[in-house]
């Protein structure tokens, strides 16, 4: 039985990760998080590609990054991965990066469910045509995901779908979302962004090309930013996110 913990990958920053400051912003999070992740299934042979063949793909529906030190600069960073946890539909995945000196810089979590790229609907994990891998039951952090939001939420853009938003999956690519969040904050959020220390986004309903979206913002008591989309075609809230500084 292979030990996914056993894998270390090297990971290069770029600048399109940074804002002008050289900080991470948060869709560099994700794809750095998400680059890793498909080294990581390409070596398990489980890619996008290997499942397409059985007409599925995983799909996110969260993503949490509890940031220890920020990313600064172009680095290189160090990274692990495994398969943590399956519940009912969800399939966990656990991700630890650190710099080349073994310094932590931040960890990751995202629960992913099995589309069927015919129907759009979620496959049940049961008698699948490939193995999935058993979990390792060992986690890097606290996460969750559901969304439980307590902000009063008040509109502050509109956005529309553009066919560059849009991945192989046919949908618009998590990382995207981020960027959403990113071009949310003010400019007194922007200057903090050294000082973000924890990020939830969560992915509720697809957006899809064309598709018109209302941003709006909101704090929650104990001061977290909730950033989140509402799809003016279906009424449905799409995507939100949580985000926490020092």
């Amino acid at each position: 039985m292979i030990n996914e913990q056993d894998f270390v990958y090297s990971y290069d920053v770029n600048v399109s990760m940074l804002n002008g400051s050289r900080i991470m912003k948060p869709s560099g999070y994700q794809t750095v998080m998400n680059d890793v992740a498909e080294m990581h299934l390409k070596r398990l042979h489980l890619t996008i590609d290997d499942l397409a063949k059985f007409g599925m793909a995983w799909v996110l529906i969260s993503a949490s990054f509890d940031i220890i030190n920020p990313v600064c600069g172009t680095i290189r960073l160090q990274a692990r991965t495994w398969h943590s946890e399956q519940k009912g539909l969800t399939f966990r995945r656990d991700v630890v990066f650190t710099d080349e000196s073994g310094k932590p810089l931040f960890n990751a979590a995202t629960y992913s469910v099995l589309l069927d790229l015919n129907t759009r609907k979620i496959v049940r994990p049961v008698g699948l045509p490939f193995d999935p891998g058993r979990p390792h039951k060992v986690f890097a952090m606290e996460a969750s995901s559901r969304l439980r939001n307590k902000a009063d939420m008040s509109p502050c853009d509109r956005r529309r779908i553009y066919p560059s938003f849009i991945d192989s999956v046919g949908h618009t690519n998590n990382c995207r979302y981020g960027e959403f969040v990113y071009d949310a904050f003010n400019e007194q959020e922007i200057d903090n962004l050294i000082n973000m220390s924890r990020m939830d986004m969560y992915f509720i309903s697809e957006l899809k090309l064309g598709d018109y979206f209302i941003v709006r913002r909101g704090h929650e008591k104990d001061g977290s930013l909730m950033i989140d989309g509402l799809n003016e075609n279906t009424g449905k809230e799409s995507f939100a996110c949580r985000v926490k500084f020092k």
